[in-house]
């Protein structure tokens, strides 16, 4: 750990001092083994993939400590497209062969599904505005009613990351708004799919979180993308963006040459801009990643400190207020042995939440 990010450690320390206990063992305060969500004003979630999150409690005593320590109300799931043309539904399909999906619900679990599409190359997007998109949604929201016949209420957080898609990438203009006009089009498809076999879905589009942190009006671009897109929110349930920003609060950003914002501050001015539109907000995939190291994120202290000033009143009161009550925490590497209390920070979040407080 970097001096700076030592010295703000012990700051938060002071600010938090329960998270002094609960670094002790925050696994022991739940002796069940028995994870399942508690009731919350907030629902948390974890992973990217179900499956494989569950076998690894039952497997890795480091696993089974993450889910005891946070009991997650849902489970997120991806349906990924690579190919542009057709998503990658065999790992739901498979789910829902061995009857897992009705396993999860019956264990008191919910679902988020989070839609993507490979951006290595731009422009993408093409599978989105398909009517195979439609198809897989429709196929894929089967399975779930079925195993959900209380329609106990799922996430569906689409396109994530849409706003880098075209050429220019986060921008609004004459060169990218056919592409985004169709997208809405066929997201609004996708919800009166869903909506049809799980009337008590929430289904929303999930933007790059960073799209907030710059304005460039005369090119349509940053803060200057988000109004075209405003009827379109509104009539959704409501509104989801990433935040998986790897480097502390103030730390120099050479790429921005000036000092990173950090996952909290993103995530806040999230909540102000997209509450102007809809008053239901979600943190779709939180995680401080650098890619060259996942699926483990990036660095443990990030996830320390950005939870640790998440949880001051001032935060927390703020965004709620503005309608944020949902966040799925994206890979479980990190919290893995609970390095500098990344994962005591997430359980002291959590458990403030439950409590409303």
């Amino acid at each position: 750990m970097t001096r700076y990010s030592r010295r703000k450690f012990v700051q938060g320390l002071l600010t938090a001092p329960v998270l002094l206990a609960l670094s002790k063992g925050c696994a022991s305060s739940v002796s069940s083994t028995n994870s399942a969500p508690k009731p919350s004003l907030w629902q948390l979630g974890i992973g990217e993939d179900p499956a494989r999150f569950l076998a690894e409690v039952k497997s890795d005593r480091l696993v089974k400590k993450i889910a005891q320590a946070l009991s997650p109300q849902f489970l997120s799931g991806w349906l990924n497209s690579f190919d542009h043309k057709q998503g990658d539904l065999s790992f739901w399909q498979e789910w829902h062969k061995q009857g897992l999906l009705s396993n999860w619900f019956q264990q008191g679990y919910t679902l988020q599904v989070i839609t993507w599409e490979d951006d290595t190359k731009l422009p993408t997007g093409e599978y989105h505005i398909s009517q195979q998109f439609l198809s897989d949604i429709e196929e894929l929201a089967g399975y779930i009613r079925q195993a959900n016949p209380q329609d106990k209420p799922t996430y569906w957080t689409l396109a994530t990351e849409f706003s880098y898609w075209r050429i220019p990438a986060d921008t609004y203009n004459q060169d990218t708004s056919e592409y985004y006009q169709a997208l809405m089009k066929n997201m609004r498809q996708a919800r009166q799919i869903i909506k049809k076999q799980l009337p008590n879905a929430w289904v929303a589009p999930s933007w790059g979180g960073w799209i907030v942190t710059f304005d460039d009006p005369a090119k349509g671009a940053g803060l200057s993308m988000i109004p075209p897109f405003g009827e379109f929110m509104q009539q959704m349930d409501g509104i989801a963006f990433q935040s998986m920003r790897p480097k502390l609060t103030g730390e120099y950003n050479s790429e921005l040459r000036k000092p990173d914002p950090g996952n909290p501050a993103q995530i806040l001015q999230c909540c102000q801009v997209f509450s102007d539109y809809h008053k239901s907000l979600m943190v779709s995939h939180y995680e401080p990643a650098i890619k060259a190291l996942h699926p483990n994120g990036g660095q443990a202290n990030t996830v320390t400190e950005d939870f640790l000033i998440m949880m001051r009143p001032e935060w927390l009161k703020t965004v709620t207020r503005l309608g944020l009550d949902k966040i799925s925490l994206m890979h479980y590497g990190l919290y893995k042995g609970n390095p500098v209390h990344a994962l005591s920070a997430v359980k002291t979040f959590q458990t403030i939440i439950q409590e409303g407080s």
